[in-house]
């Protein structure tokens, strides 16, 4: 909002600039270097411990009468398995295969997991589209219990007084709107979809800024709020506007009413209020419908009381330098988008100018480059958690000794910043990008990359920076390296998967780049009852585990731990070898009350057939061949994947994928 004064009437004119000498102050904090040695024979096989405390067993299910007749069924029906007609089971499976009830989870415990503060309304069922020749209807996605609501979020949480929401958080009142992979997105192609959210509540309030972050290529978002009133009554909605990252469709919305103004991004109230409902209107204009991954509340609130405290005395991110006047025509107006372009920088994007950041954040309403939700939703759009919120200088400090630049907006009158240097700097709103700070002489600094000085890269007083600086700041930070997608969608085998990655650096993520050359089977060997492929995905993620793969499946649900293209410690056979190296790692989960190797469960089984889907689509996704699906066996010589070689499984396996890559060339091509 500081950008539609000083955008529209002065930005500080260049010749005021004083050129004084570059200081280049390198960061305290430099990543001590941890050389690891990889395994010779590594396998992955019997994680004893992949059962953690976070997967306690729960009470045991009562079993009425029906229940005990499903278990009499199925036992009958694995000893027919054992006594040689695995074949049957695996590929001519009864389409109403009763879901697994393990000892971590059920339903019930899932609908709990998910509750949000904003659920104080009672829950509405959303409105049933049915489906014509005319119209294609997305499914909704049911994300597994184990996937909390900070899935999406990143994973260093820099929020001081913003309090962001991931879509699958949000409960409320859907009308052609669905929750899918990672988003609220339109359900059909009827084009136009709304999501009105139940009560969310923040502490007490007055000045509230929104701020999103969607992909909108195929399509504009439009986010807004009611505020619910100390009486009890809700205003009439406040649009930030529609938002589109395609050019010439951005425009706020203002609006001035008995209750309150909205200034472009930020909304004064007359008098405080602790509650509010999102509305959010999603219109698709192109091939894919938008989709919405998150809305952020920036409030005045009182501050967090999470602990902000720094452990290093001085920091200086690596920040390449940007001259807002660099661009022609534009250079007075651009501060914003300037700042936001060093941040990008410093994430390591290629191939951008200024005047590229410029255009994709450009509120056509008010003519201005400086509305501060649509800066913070285009970086969304690039692929980053974004955010406005309103920090002080320890939340400052905070953010960067976590590496992440801050730009703040700022306002200056002459002599405000005198004993900086700059007596004669003037602006009536301006943006930067703070990048560092330190103690000279015993006086606490802020280094800046300020794009409208020359030099760039300035030194405030951190006491003068608090005069100028009302604490409203853009958070940019990286995405998660997880996601969702699904495979089988629209079929009976219709299977949720979890990308949550082991930390990059870990000694069992050794990275690399590799073409993927065979895919190669295990199976966990843990017959622990609990150890499903979240425990496993737990496992995997301590610290000190020393083995790694890509996939754990089991008959729920399939979390993938490490990039496919990755090397991983898997195959038994080295640091070069073609397991490791060239070979998608998959473990088939053997739990829930699998006896031992000789007596497979129903639960088993079905974890088998989700494998089959997996391979069958990985093999799609790399031109494989089924010659190039492999056992553990073939690298190692281990008896893995045990269960399957002891039940002579493999081959009706082979067939099943065989079967399920056949129909999806079929159908794709």
């Amino acid at each position: 909002m500081d950008d539609k004064d000083n955008e529209k009437t002065e930005e500080i004119k260049e010749e005021t600039a004083p050129e004084t000498a570059e200081t280049e102050n390198e960061a305290a904090k430099t990543p001590a270097e941890n050389p690891e040695t990889p395994p010779e024979n590594e396998a992955t096989e019997q994680p004893e411990n992949a059962k953690t405390a976070e997967t306690p067993p729960a009470p045991p299910v009562k079993k009425d009468k029906s229940n005990i007749l499903i278990e009499i069924i199925a036992a009958v029906g694995v000893a027919l398995v054992a006594a040689g007609l695995a074949v049957f089971f695996i590929t001519n499976r009864a389409p109403d295969v009763p879901a697994a009830v393990t000892d971590t989870e059920t339903e019930e415990q899932t609908d709990k997991e998910t509750e949000t503060e904003t659920e104080t309304e009672a829950e509405t069922e959303e409105e049933q589209i049915v489906p014509t020749d005319n119209v294609k209807v997305l499914q909704a996605d049911k994300l597994p219990s184990a996937v909390t609501k900070d899935f999406y979020k990143s994973d260093e949480k820099l929020f001081n007084r913003a309090v962001m929401y991931s879509a699958n958080e949000l409960k409320g009142k859907s009308d052609n709107v669905i929750f899918k992979y990672d988003g609220l997105t339109v359900q059909s192609s009827d084009k136009v979809g709304t999501f009105t959210s139940n009560d969310i509540k923040l502490d007490e309030f007055k000045k509230l800024i929104i701020s999103w972050n969607a992909n909108t290529k195929g399509g504009t978002v439009e986010v807004a709020v009611k505020i619910k009133l100390p009486d009890g009554s809700y205003t009439e909605p406040y649009s930030w506007g529609v938002w589109s990252v395609n050019g010439g469709v951005s425009k706020s919305k203002s609006k001035k009413d008995e209750n309150g103004t909205l200034d472009i991004d930020t909304l004064m109230l007359k008098q405080p209020c602790t509650a509010v409902k999102l509305v959010i209107k999603l219109t698709q204009t192109g091939d894919e419908p938008p989709v919405l991954y998150n809305v952020t509340f920036a409030t005045d609130r009182d501050k967090q009381t999470v602990s902000k405290n720094t452990s290093t005395d001085k920091v200086k991110l690596k920040v390449k330098k940007r001259y807002q006047y660099d661009v022609s025509e534009i250079g007075g107006v651009i501060c914003s988008p300037t700042s936001l372009s060093m941040v990008r920088d410093y994430y390591g994007e290629k191939g951008f100018n200024t005047r590229d950041t410029a255009d994709g954040v450009y509120d056509n309403k008010e003519k201005i480059y400086g509305n501060w939700s649509f800066n913070v939703a285009y970086a969304g759009e690039l692929g980053y958690n974004a955010f406005v919120d309103i920090y002080d200088i320890k939340a400052l400090k905070w953010a960067l000794s976590k590496d992440v630049p801050v730009i703040c907006s700022v306002k200056i009158k002459k002599g405000q910043l005198s004993g900086s240097g700059f007596p004669d700097y003037s602006t009536n709103g301006h943006l930067m990008c703070v990048i560092g700070y330190e103690t000279v002489d015993g006086k606490d600094y802020l280094i800046v990359n300020d794009p409208a000085i020359k030099q760039v890269e300035v030194r405030y007083l951190v006491s003068e920076f608090e005069t100028i600086w009302p604490g409203t700041a853009y958070i940019v930070q990286k995405k998660p390296e997880r996601y969702t997608w699904r495979i089988g969608e629209g079929t009976k085998q219709d299977i949720v998967v979890v990308a949550d990655y082991v930390p990059e650096g870990r000694y069992n993520r050794p990275g690399g780049n590799f073409k993927v050359k065979s895919i190669v089977i295990h199976n966990t060997g843990n017959f622990t009852s609990g150890a499903d492929a979240n425990s496993h995905k737990n496992y995997i993620k301590q610290d000190g585990t020393k083995t790694s793969w890509h996939y754990t499946v089991d008959d729920k649900v399939i979390f993938k731990h490490l990039p496919e293209e990755e090397r991983a410690w898997h195959a038994g056979d080295g640091r070069e070898g073609a397991g490791n190296t060239n070979g998608i790692g998959i473990e088939i989960c053997v739990n829930h009350e699998t006896l031992g190797t000789k007596n497979p469960s129903k639960y088993f089984y079905k974890a088998l057939d989700n494998a089959a889907q997996l391979v069958a689509e990985l093999m799609y996704k790399y031109k494989l061949t089924i010659k190039q699906v492999k056992q553990h066996y073939d690298y190692s010589g281990k008896n893995c994947p045990q269960v399957i070689r002891e039940n002579d499984l493999w081959e009706p396996f082979l067939k099943n994928v065989q079967e399920r890559y056949d129909k999806i060339k079929a159908e794709r091509g």
